[in-house]
């Protein structure tokens, strides 16, 4: 079985606790299986970790997807271990699902279970500088937009 990890980063810079924990999380899973980590600049990690990045500023979750699942595929994985915030988590298995089908990538994607043990309100850092991942009213009022839209609208505005 190969496994790999996608983690997501949860606002920005790199500093901030939520995108700290993603690492801290995101690093024990890669060194427990000795598999590498697909992942984003926001996401800091020790030399000691095979890491590969999308390239880009604040990239959607979907094309995050994509990519991770074209990453899986073409190092021949089976299963993708996800760490992301407890909020962001319904859209990632979404996009994820998504890029899966789009490619025909037959791939297991499960979710890092500590992500469940952190309170839902640490996840939110006033030191981000993405507004909408400040505060979990600034997230839900994001997210109920992103839930209501049609996924063909969505794809069209995240790739």
């Amino acid at each position: 079985m190969r496994t790999g990890v996608v983690a997501l980063a949860f606002g920005t810079p790199y500093s901030i606790y939520s995108n700290r924990l993603i690492s801290s999380l995101a690093s024990d899973i890669a060194r427990e299986s000795a598999c590498g980590v697909f992942t984003q600049k926001e996401v800091e990690f020790d030399p000691d970790i095979s890491v590969f990045r999308i390239d880009g500023d604040e990239v959607p979750t979907l094309r995050i997807a994509r990519e991770a699942i074209n990453w899986a595929s073409e190092h021949g994985m089976d299963t993708l271990y996800v760490v992301a915030a407890e909020p962001h988590l319904w859209r990632v298995f979404r996009d994820l699902g998504a890029a899966r089908r789009e490619m025909g990538v037959d791939v297991t994607i499960e979710v890092c279970d500590e992500v469940y043990q952190e309170p839902k309100e640490s996840w939110f850092c006033d030191d981000s500088t993405q507004r909408w991942t400040k505060t979990q009213k600034a997230w839900n009022r994001r997210e109920r937009i992103l839930k209501l839209m049609p996924f063909f609208i969505y794809k069209r505005i995240a790739s």
